[in-house]
């Protein structure tokens, strides 16, 4: 068995008129990320010279291509100096002609309907199922080519998809508890649920 950490990107710095996609992270988005590496980490076991463990043996970070997304897994992989590298097919549900929606009672109520009705076309250019399956083969072909436990950086939507239906769970409910940045630690090949670090 492996351990897989997927990482929910940190705080964005949101431009009106800019797809979501494009958005890079803010000055607080940073510091966010730089907190979950923090998280990531627990003390060591051993004598006080061995210095710090990470949890789980964390190995490696890999990152959607998406810049909020590939930036937070950066500055993870920096913290905790370990590999970093970016694959393709981890991005978000494909949005680019819904515009962004300031009001958060509108845009629950929408990201609900997606997850409600997955054969739909509810917004955007992907259905709730064409976007799962997308992105857990794209997790998978990462799995494969990689070693050891690993941090997938990627985004609520898909990660939602992908751990409530592992797991018999209701995915709006479960992409509502996760912040910016957050983390959702699974079992690998089984996807178990093993902890969620709901923000930082």
């Amino acid at each position: 068995m492996r351990n897989l950490w997927l990482i929910k990107h940190a705080q964005p710095e949101i431009v009106s008129g800019l797809p979501a996609k494009d958005w890079k992270l803010s000055a607080e988005g940073y510091r966010q990320s730089e907190r979950l590496a923090e998280r990531l980490v627990k003390p060591h076991s051993g004598p006080a010279s061995a210095g710090t463990q990470r949890d789980a043996e964390l190995e490696q970070v890999v990152a959607s291509l998406e810049p909020k997304a590939y930036e937070t897994g950066r500055i993870l992989a920096q913290r905790l100096g370990i590999p970093f590298s970016s694959a393709p097919d981890l991005h978000e549900h494909r949005r680019e002609s819904t515009e962004w929606i300031a009001e958060r009672a509108r845009w629950e109520a929408l990201v609900k309907r997606f997850f409600d009705f997955p054969t739909e076309l509810v917004f955007g250019e992907e259905t709730a199922d064409e976007a799962h399956s997308r992105f857990s083969q794209a997790v998978r072909a990462v799995m494969d080519q990689t070693r050891g436990n690993i941090a997938i950086a990627a985004h609520g939507t898909v990660i939602s998809l992908l751990v409530a239906r592992a797991n018999g769970l209701d995915g709006f409910e479960l992409w509502r508890r996760l912040g910016l940045p957050s983390a959702v630690l699974v079992e690998w090949p089984g996807l178990r649920l093993m902890r969620v670090l709901e923000r930082v």
